[in-house]
């Protein structure tokens, strides 16, 4: 009787808590709310967009405090945060660069909660989530980027991309942390796999019905974006992923990922679970057939090369047997697919591209200019287009034809923080990919796969990134997806070092 009436207690105790906390926490969303629309102002749109942010920060709040079992939807909703915008800038200034402000995302928000999240979890371990070395090398990296801002002098722009490099270091940060157990890098892949469905629905619906469009907010591009990308004259679709190109190189680095546990064979996944992954590597291609963007289209073919030649290094005798017969069924469905689109293709491959390719050339010449002139600092982060006027000295004075920075992300960071902060960036790649060997060592096939999918990942995100423009400071989604890569080879380095998960394969 005296156990049960302190279990009543108990019982009545935490009750009065959890009311106590759930009142606390409506109180200060009716002042948030109040703080809202004081802030909003006039505008609908950022008022909406701190409304939604509140609503998610409060409700995260309260599924941690009152331990409720949504944690797997806020996990959910950072992964899907990659695949559309979900982002405000705050005292955004009159730029044409992004972040024009001081940034604020979906994907900071719910990432945040997932880090308080592991915080009170007794089972989450405290050993170090980064490896030294990728500290110092993130750390020498944000020297760089803080020394060019103070030597170029430049508005908060300038600051406020520092904050965006940090929130995107804090997201590799994150998924090292939270998605370091078994478990829950299934369910990163499945989120992926996800993602990869709705843009490659979003993609096809923009194609064919010219729907949805025109939501800037959600991510599908501006006008001058779309203007920019000749996605009007050539029928190029975005997704929710900013532009054609952004998108491709987005997705055809996340294909690989969904892919390499088909191709390993892994037995972590039932019959649809891999049904779904599969379903959503397909719809994932067809996004980035759909973009028209080129190089995107090498990378996932390369990328692919990579998966089939070492996937059947990885298989056991009896598995090979089969594997020429899977691999080829695959591509003659991949290729089924894509037929209706044939035409477009060839089209692309073959059509002039109004000087699309040619004027990558003396864009590199004006950024190798800003390089040599600004060898150790560089002309400033997201300092690129205020910069390049002043040292275009081509025939056709490009900066003022094409007023864009030059389409290779290690060219572009390079001018813009220096030819060290270039080196470092590139050093951070070839880190990942050193922890993906490493991975692929060993005999747990989950990880086996992880391993090679992040190999061809990155491969992927270098070969469209030597043909796309990225600052170090951007909060777009191919340098975010950088980080998201980094943040999960991490993560799969830390299951694989420890021996507290279970082996299977």
């Amino acid at each position: 009787m005296k156990v049960q009436a302190a279990n009543k207690k108990s019982g009545l105790t935490d009750a009065a808590k959890q009311t106590a906390i759930s009142g606390g926490l409506f109180a200060a969303a009716c002042l948030l709310g109040a703080a809202i629309i004081t802030v909003g102002g006039n505008s609908f749109s950022q008022t909406a967009a701190f409304g939604v942010l509140a609503v998610l920060a409060i409700g995260g709040i309260l599924c941690l405090v009152l331990e409720l079992p949504l944690i797997t939807v806020v996990r959910f909703a950072f992964i899907a945060s990659f695949f559309f915008k979900g982002e405000i800038n705050l005292y955004k200034l009159d730029e044409v660069e992004d972040p024009s402000g001081f940034n604020l995302s979906l994907t900071l928000l719910t990432g945040v909660i997932l880090l308080i999240y592991d915080q009170f979890d007794d089972t989450q371990t405290k050993e170090k989530i980064f490896p030294t070395a990728f500290s110092f090398l993130i750390i020498a990296l944000l020297f760089c980027a803080v020394a060019s801002v103070l030597y170029s002098g430049s508005n908060m722009l300038g600051w406020f991309s520092v904050w965006s490099f940090l929130t995107s270091v804090l997201t590799a940060y994150i998924i090292a942390s939270h998605f370091s157990r078994r478990e829950r890098l299934i369910q990163l892949l499945v989120g992926i796999g996800g993602g990869l469905l709705l843009t490659g629905i979003i993609s096809a619906s923009q194609y064919a019905l010219d729907f949805p469009t025109n939501l800037a907010f959600f991510g599908t591009g501006t006008e001058d974006e779309m203007i920019g990308t000749q996605s009007v004259a050539l029928s190029r679709v975005p997704g929710f992923l900013r532009t054609p190109t952004e998108m491709a190189w987005v997705i055809s680095t996340f294909i690989p990922l969904v892919v390499a546990p088909l191709i390993c064979r892994v037995k972590d996944f039932s019959a649809k679970y891999k049904i779904y992954l599969l379903t959503a590597a397909m719809l994932g291609i067809v996004a980035v057939i759909l973009s028209l963007a080129r190089g995107s289209w090498i990378s996932m073919v390369a990328a692919i090369a990579v998966l089939v030649t070492f996937g059947w290094l990885r298989l056991s005798k009896t598995e090979r047997k089969s594997y020429i017969a899977s691999v080829g069924g695959g591509l003659v469905f991949a290729s089924l697919l894509l037929s209706p689109f044939a035409g477009r293709i060839y089209e692309r491959l073959s059509a002039d591209d109004d000087g699309s390719a040619l004027v990558r050339v003396p864009l590199m010449e004006t950024a190798f200019r800003m390089i040599e002139d600004n060898p150790l600092v560089g002309v400033g982060l997201n300092e690129y287009r205020t910069a390049m006027t002043k040292y275009d000295e081509t025939e056709s004075f490009v900066s003022q034809v094409f007023p864009n920075p030059v389409h290779n992300v290690f060219a572009h960071i390079t001018a813009e923080v220096g030819i060290p902060g270039g080196i470092i960036f590139c050093l951070l790649l070839v880190f990942g990919l050193f922890e993906c060997f490493k991975t692929m060592t060993s005999h747990d096939r989950l990880l086996f796969a992880f391993g090679l999918g992040a190999t061809a990942a990155v491969i992927a995100f270098v070969i469209s990134g030597m043909k796309e423009p990225g600052s170090l400071g951007s909060g777009r989604p191919p340098l975010r997806t950088c980080f998201f890569l980094l943040g999960t080879i991490l993560a799969v380095s830390r299951i694989r070092q420890g021996s507290r998960f279970r082996v299977s394969g």
